[in-house]
């Protein structure tokens, strides 16, 4: 989840035309390209049978996202499929402005997703988070509609790990990579090896060259779903917030994260045997060094707190588990 400002990575390249972290954002090559904004990027995907979409990030930037489809498949109508990596909001958000406008499409996650997005309580909680990033955004993505609202719905797959959807010539592979969320999903398109790793891969940041931590749920899920991702060696990375890796820098980016994994956990654990393993005052003291005093973390402190005790409590179970 961002919550920060961050500076434009459009001039963001290395050295050599095929080692390259672009911003997501417009034609990433010639089958897949970014709708929307490139913090919130959804990836529209051409298929000589079927057209897909992966993401749908928050819900201000559905009409953005519509705009974007009716342009790339010169019309809407066109697309076939939607699919989410996850339940938190900022990746379904528009999901259900997009399928008002596009009743034809059919909508995919795992199930768990589906059955969150039939509780009032979670669509009441998405709503209230989303009015705040929209608070935050809005000199920079006006609200252009009022049927933005995130709504109850019912999704028309419950994906699960092997499934492929085929879309002729290329086919959308399904991976569980769990850790991050329960219910996150990764995708791949092996014809383009090119992955959609929703979070499992944790999220840019600065220039693209650091990783910000993303396990939630569980240490142990994370880092075997990394482990599991790595294995496919993809050329491409889509990363569902700001930047796209491909050929040397995608391999780089994986090779960051499990260090960075590994490096957060350390981290999590001196603070827990500061604080002789009490989960709460680890957090305290975490908040008070890691944000307060050395102010390097772009993120909105409560929210920044929320995660940071769902990680904590992740590695002191590791430890339990150990």
């Amino acid at each position: 989840m961002i919550k920060c400002k961050l500076s434009d990575p459009s001039s963001t390249t290395n050295s050599g035309a095929k080692n390259m972290i672009l911003k997501a954002t417009g034609k990433i090559n010639n089958t897949v390209s970014a709708a929307g904004h490139y913090i919130y990027p959804g990836y529209m995907i051409k298929g000589k049978k079927k057209n897909l979409m992966i993401e749908a990030g928050i819900n201000i930037l559905g009409p953005s996202y519509l705009k974007d489809l009716n342009r790339f498949f010169n019309n809407g109508d066109e697309l076939d499929y939607i699919l989410v990596t996850q339940s938190h909001y900022d990746h379904l958000g528009a999901l259900s402005f997009l399928k008002r406008a596009l009743p034809h499409v059919k909508t995919g996650a795992a199930p768990r997703v589906g059955k969150l997005m039939q509780k009032p309580s979670v669509i009441k909680t998405m709503n209230f988070l989303s009015d705040q990033l929209g608070d935050y955004f809005k000199d920079e993505i006006p609200v252009t509609e009022d049927n933005i609202q995130i709504t109850p719905m019912a999704f028309d797959m419950a994906l699960k790990e092997g499934d492929v959807i085929e879309l002729g010539g290329i086919s959308c592979h399904v991976y569980e990579t769990p850790g991050h969320t329960r219910d996150h999903l990764s995708f791949f398109i092996p014809e383009l090896s090119m992955l959609f790793p929703g979070e499992a891969l944790g999220n840019p940041a600065g220039d693209g060259t650091e990783v910000k931590v993303e396990f939630v749920t569980s240490y142990s899920d994370y880092m075997a779903s990394i482990e599991k991702l790595v294995q496919l060696n993809p050329d491409i990375i889509a990363m569902s917030h700001m930047y796209v890796y491909t050929e040397e820098d995608a391999h780089k980016h994986m090779d960051r994260t499990i260090l960075a994994t590994r490096a957060y956990r350390q981290l999590i654990e001196i603070y827990l045997d500061q604080a002789q393993g009490e989960i709460k005052d680890a957090v305290d003291l975490m908040v008070k060094v890691e944000y307060d005093q050395k102010g390097e973390i772009l993120m909105e402190r409560n929210a920044y707190i929320a995660n940071l005790n769902a990680q904590v409590a992740a590695v002191h179970a590791a430890g339990q588990n150990c």
